[in-house]
């Protein structure tokens, strides 16, 4: 039986390590488009990463490929040259600007191609060469542990088949969602309802790739908002600005009369206060009363007390020391009963 011969793949002579590392930092602070916003995940191999190694992974080291005595020093430089090319390639790669670049990703398919069929030709004796070694079909891949389907899904844009699973339910899921249903929906148009107040869709002269379905999913959403509305939106009132408001704010000043929209609640759980004079009063359990520490944009809410009433009133500016403690510390919801304003909770 002849023997299986595996050309030296190019990760295991050298990588533009620095470049890779480079662009998997950057990545760090994306956000939009990243599969991370999808849900996070923890261990998350960055794109670029993946990316670079599942092409090192795939081509031939120019070593193997090109021809001539490796001992003479015109074959090294043209190894050498050959290989930097693949480095360039790789360099292209990572960058999350071309993520979706076609120019950039179908160069690394024909580089992987080529290396496939290079390797194809080196087997062609072996008994099972037109099952394993079909020019024409790339080898699938498979990760039984996807997690959070980075690698999966870089091997999918590289051009490989990939299949992925996880024993974790929602690695499963969103795997599913990343690499599993999108192929499924390529190329097909929108079909959801349009949305009214929405005019970008009246400029898709396309539905390349998965366009139509992230439109559905857009407008899939914007139905599902709006049942929402219907149904809980009276809980989420929008809130009018008073000249009693704007007294303390003078970013408001300019906008008393108008109703605005509250784009963040702070939910808290209550329960009865542990002092039986007030018994009868639900004691918010916060943590902390801080909204933002951002440097300039600080925000807090101040409890204000009424007799056995309260009421928080949002102000601005660095947080007093007790804004920062809340009325409870730690996951039982102990009562702090150093806040001065609540003491009255708790005595």
């Amino acid at each position: 039986m002849s023997e299986i011969k595996i050309p030296k793949k190019l990760i295991e002579v050298a990588l533009p390590l620095d470049d890779i590392n480079a662009a998997a930092a950057r990545e760090k602070s994306i956000r939009h488009g990243h599969p991370s916003t999808l849900h996070l995940w923890w261990a998350r191999r960055p794109l670029a990463a993946a990316r670079a190694v599942i092409f090192a992974q795939m081509v031939n080291d120019p070593s193997e490929t090109v021809s001539g005595d490796k001992r003479l020093r015109e074959t090294k430089l043209k190894i050498q040259s050959e290989r930097e090319k693949l480095f360039d390639i790789i360099r292209d790669l990572v960058k999350w600007e071309n993520t979706n670049n076609e120019i950039v990703l179908n160069r690394a398919r024909a580089a992987i191609k080529e290396s496939w069929r290079f390797t194809c030709e080196l087997n062609r004796s072996v008994p099972e060469a037109s099952e394993l070694f079909d020019p024409e079909k790339l080898p699938a891949f498979h990760d039984p542990f996807a997690g959070g389907g980075a690698i999966p899904l870089e091997a999918q844009r590289l051009g490989l088949q990939s299949f992925a699973s996880d024993l974790n339910p929602v690695a499963v899921m969103i795997n599913k969602a990343m690499i599993e249903i999108p192929p499924k929906f390529a190329g097909n148009k929108a079909i959801g309802p349009l949305i009214d107040s929405d005019n970008q869709s009246d400029l898709i002269d396309s539905w390349s790739g998965v366009k139509g379905l992230a439109e559905d999913v857009k407008r899939y959403g914007h139905v599902m908002r709006e049942e929402a509305y219907k149904r809980i939106g009276y809980l989420y009132p929008k809130i009018e600005v008073t000249e009693t408001m704007a007294a303390s704010r003078a970013d408001l000043k300019h906008l008393i009369g108008d109703k605005l929209t509250v784009i963040a609640w702070l939910w808290a759980r209550t329960i009865p206060s542990p002092s039986p004079i007030y018994s009868h009063v639900n004691v918010p359990l916060a943590s902390s009363f801080v909204i933002s520490n951002k440097k300039g944009k600080e925000a807090y809410v101040e409890p204000v007390i009424t007799g056995d009433s309260y009421e928080f009133v949002v102000k601005t500016g660095i947080p007093p020391t007790e804004s920062k403690s809340g009325t409870k510390v730690g996951r039982g919801g102990i009562l702090n009963v150093c806040y001065p304003r609540l003491q009255f909770l708790s005595n």
